[in-house]
């Protein structure tokens, strides 16, 4: 008798094939995502665009990304059947494989090259004359409030299908769930939709160009929009700016980090005492003689700028202990889980890379990522942790401190100054004082 083979998580996942998602189910998520969320987060829709001209033709929308809720926002505004992009570790967690497997949702390990997410995207536009594909060209939801630049390939992989382009902008999201919260606010979301590109003109520009378009049509700043606007995202606590310290590690005066504290509605520098009050509205308020950035968004592009002279330094480096996660090779993960423990050592990075050395599985282990090979970590929730992969395994580090956007901002610019193709937005001034 043979003896049955039995495949792991990974290589059913990787044996995934998409289909169109039917009319009923695209209905009934529709209808849950509207009974979810279009009335807490009032949302609404600016059409540019007659929506109906794209309905029976091959589609791929790009959006920025600011928040979880964002594939919901998009099926509001499409409401049409469509197959959206999920990262790759979410088809690991047993809370979604149903709601996958009906959403015909395609598998993408988030900053990784994964020929299986075009293949899929292929056979989708071979197969159905009107498939749908939502698209977020960052990778992840942003950090600072507002949008990263797209990913390496995002050009290139529009002029390849060569299909009409949407351009959505989603406002607000952020501001509902912020990167150092998983707690929602909920308040006002706005949805703008336009046409980017027609094949005709995807054919005609450069990968370069339409790069530059994309980065250009879908960039927002949740706090520069809502600073005239001062909608209202409620907390019911009020602990506004509970765990800002995720994102707002240095302190804007004294130059500490890792000493900033937020508790209950303000952030505060343990070393210096300068803080500031955040608000409903997200306004940034200094306590007395205070130096505080006018948004948090300038706070974070201020530690960028610092983080961008630290790595060039020739002796710099970062190291912290921290416990290693990794999938299991069989089965689902639950109880809410991204990753089971594994191991702990002490993750270090230096112009050469980033390097993992202690146990796995009760075992010394080790590992090295080369930093050409490394633009960004995946903070996909909140500032708690971060992952990344190495050969294509993924591995999820939690460390002993509140730093994962010290790391993933010492990552990005140590790729950067090692000449990293993925660069910031042509405006993004490293030199700028902005208080």
């Amino acid at each position: 008798m043979t003896k049955k083979i039995i495949k792991t998580t990974d290589q059913i996942v990787k044996e995934i094939r998409v289909k169109k998602m039917s009319r009923p189910i695209s209905a009934l998520m529709g209808f849950l995502v509207s009974f979810l969320y279009k009335k807490p987060c009032k949302v609404t829709v600016d059409y540019h665009v007659r929506i109906k001209d794209y309905k029976n033709k091959p589609v791929i929308v790009v959006s920025n990304h600011a928040s979880r809720f964002d594939y919901a926002f998009v099926r509001m505004a499409l409401k049409r059947p469509l197959n959206i992009i999920a990262a790759e570790n979410e088809f690991h967690r047993k809370k979604f494989k149903t709601v996958f497997k009906l959403g015909q949702v395609i598998p993408k390990r988030n900053f990784y090259p994964d020929t299986q997410t075009i293949k899929c995207v292929a056979r989708l536009f071979k197969n159905y004359r009107n498939a749908c594909v939502p698209l977020f060209p960052c990778g992840m939801s942003c950090a600072s409030g507002a949008q990263q630049p797209s990913m390496l390939g995002t050009g290139k992989m529009l002029k390849h299908f060569g299909v009409h382009v949407l351009a959505i902008r989603i406002h607000g999201a952020y501001l509902v769930c912020p990167k150092f919260d998983v707690k929602e606010r909920y308040g006002k979301v706005e949805v703008e939709i336009d046409e980017l590109f027609t094949p005709e003109q995807l054919a005609n520009l450069s990968v370069e160009e339409i790069d530059r378009k994309v980065d250009e049509a879908i960039f927002t700043d949740d706090y520069e929009w809502n600073a005239t606007r001062q909608n209202s995202y409620k907390r019911k606590d009020g602990k506004y700016a509970e765990n800002m310290e995720q994102i707002l590690y240095k302190c804007p005066r004294c130059g500490t980090e890792m000493q900033m504290e937020g508790r209950g509605d303000k952030i505060v520098c343990k070393h210096c005492g300068n803080g500031a009050t955040l608000d409903d509205k997200y306004n940034l308020k200094p306590i007395g003689d205070s130096v505080i950035p006018r948004n948090p968004r300038v706070w974070f592009d201020f530690e960028r700028r610092e983080m961008f002279k630290k790595v060039r330094n020739s002796d710099f480096y970062m190291q912290e202990r921290v416990k290693l996660g990794t999938m299991p090779a069989y089965g689902y993960l639950g109880d809410n889980k991204l990753a089971n423990d594994v191991g702990e050592g002490i993750l270090k990075l230096d112009k050469n890379g980033l390097s993992y050395v202690g146990t796995r599985d009760g075992q010394p282990w080790q590992v090295f990522i080369k930093s050409e090979n490394l633009n960004t970590l995946c903070l996909p929730v909140d500032g708690s942790f971060f992952y990344t992969y190495s050969s294509g395994e993924f591995l999820l580090f939690t460390p002993d401190s509140p730093s994962c956007m010290r790391w993933s901002l010492a990552v990005e610019e140590t790729y950067r100054a090692n000449g990293g193709k993925w660069k910031n937005y042509p405006w993004f001034d490293y030199s700028a004082k902005e208080f």
